[in-house]
């Protein structure tokens, strides 16, 4: 074992001396790039997007052009950093017990390369300037894995492991920052300005937030609307799922033939669906036939606040095949000895379902209900596809079809209120983050983890 680590600790001194080298080919270049960028070459200029309208928003208004030479002074204070991280490096690359400090110079360092990385990404054009920052994630991270291989303090095998798992955690992390993260920022940006395409954005702080709240708003509607939908569809897609997994985990004949059945309506393009219920709920439709048929009167569906919601609910319902894969797993995995256990000591069927295979399954049941509650509350294809009676063109559309997500899309694209939309939007994200923070401190009481107790 010791020789083991003798050896690995001479390939980490054997990786880190050049890497003090490298960083100081790297501080050569951060200086030449910050040079060339504040002397007046047109750097910034060449790279600079020209077609993209919203980046050129930003920088002309949301960020002012002054504001560009300052990334390249910020390069120079990092020269200077990794300077300093290459001396470290070099001097105490042979030192184990400064294997720590190494590894804290590297964090610090890997938490300056990604906000040049997201910077370059949006305010550069396109893929022109992001070598820099790319290649700039390679003495980092040998850096991290030298810096872990020397560290001798107790627990230093699970430290290595976490630093590995922290490199390759890197493109994750980075993905969701572009994704969802930094679109989240500009959403909240364009929300502080009072922006109507084709006109220049004006500054207006919270404006857009606050007028939310204000009495005219139709948002809390929206809200209201929204949240009916989404838990009444939860509930009946839970439960639905549950009982077709349940009879379909069962020995039946054609059972194959049936799950392929119940699973066909999730892989239907959603926009067909819509097309095919409008059909069903139409005034002369298949339903209202039946209905007519045993001597009720047809029902507007589509065009009754008392009935949109449900009927909706109906359809999403109907194609919630992806959850009843997922039960039919989970019901396949609940332990057998369980079941055999309570069945000797004289449980019923009930009872074994209640107490036995709902806690078993509470992970999975956990997990379907948060994905459908932040499918759901985003909702919008029912409200362009349906409303008004599912005319095309439609202009009076009943409130119960305006779900925050429509709202925001008609805000965005039918009045071209940008920055309205993006109060909206940030709103919707609030919204969801309540719901789910709620659904995760409550599940504390019901989540069960076979070995671990209640989570």
């Amino acid at each position: 074992m010791q020789a083991k680590t003798l050896t690995d600790t001479r390939k980490a001194i054997g990786i880190l001396r050049p890497v003090g080298v490298l960083y100081v080919l790297f501080s050569a270049l951060t200086i030449f790039i910050a040079v060339v960028g504040t002397s007046g070459a047109d750097l910034m200029e060449r790279f600079m997007p020209r077609g993209f309208v919203f980046l050129n928003s930003v920088r002309n208004y949301a960020m002012p052009e002054r504001f560009m030479p300052y990334f390249f002074y910020f390069l120079f204070v990092v020269a200077a950093f990794r300077l300093v991280v290459a001396c470290m490096t070099i001097l105490f690359g042979g030192t184990p017990k400064k294997g720590s400090f190494l590894g804290l110079l590297g964090k610090i360092d890997l938490w300056i390369v990604i906000p040049i990385t997201i910077f370059v990404l949006f305010f550069f054009d396109g893929f022109n300037f992001m070598w820099f920052p790319i290649i700039s994630f390679a003495p980092t991270m040998l850096l991290l894995h030298g810096s872990a291989k020397i560290d001798d303090r107790p627990g230093r095998a699970a430290r290595q492991e976490a630093r590995t798992a922290k490199l390759f955690l890197i493109p994750a992390f980075l993905g969701l920052s572009f994704m969802t993260y930094i679109p989240l920022t500009a959403v909240f940006g364009i929300s502080l300005f009072d922006w109507q395409i084709p006109f220049a954005p004006e500054f207006t702080g919270l404006t857009n937030i606050i007028n939310l709240f204000s009495p005219g708003s139709t948002f809390w509607a929206s809200v209201w609307v929204t949240i009916v939908y989404a838990f009444l569809t939860v509930g009946l897609g839970m439960v639905y799922s549950m009982i077709i997994a349940l009879l379909l985990n069962r020995k039946i004949p054609g059972r194959t033939f049936f799950r392929t059945v119940f699973y066909l309506p999730f892989i239907i393009p959603v926009v067909s669906t819509m097309l095919i219920f409008r059909l069903l709920y139409s005034h002369d439709g298949v339903i209202n036939n039946i209905i007519n048929m045993f001597g009720g009167d047809r029902i507007h569906f589509l065009l009754d606040n008392a009935t949109i919601i449900p009927a909706l609910a109906i359809i999403a319902v109907w194609a919630s095949g992806n959850i009843i894969v997922i039960k039919m797993a989970g019901l396949a995995n609940v332990p057998r000895t369980y079941l055999e256990s309570a069945e000797i000591d004289g449980a019923n069927a009930w009872q074994r379902f209640w107490k036995i295979t709902i806690p078993c399954m509470s992970p999975i049941i956990f997990y379907n209900m948060l994905m459908s509650l932040i499918t759901h509350m985003q909702v919008v294809v029912p409200s362009l596809m349906l409303a008004g009676g599912g005319q095309s063109g439609a202009t009076v559309i009943p409130q119960s079809f305006r779900f925050v997500a429509f709202e925001w899309y008609m805000t965005a694209f039918s009045g071209g209120f940008l920055g309205r939309a993006g109060a909206v939007s940030f709103g919707l994200f609030v919204l969801i983050g309540i719901f789910t923070a709620v659904l995760f401190v409550t599940s504390k009481s019901w989540l069960f983890y076979e070995g671990g107790g209640p989570a």
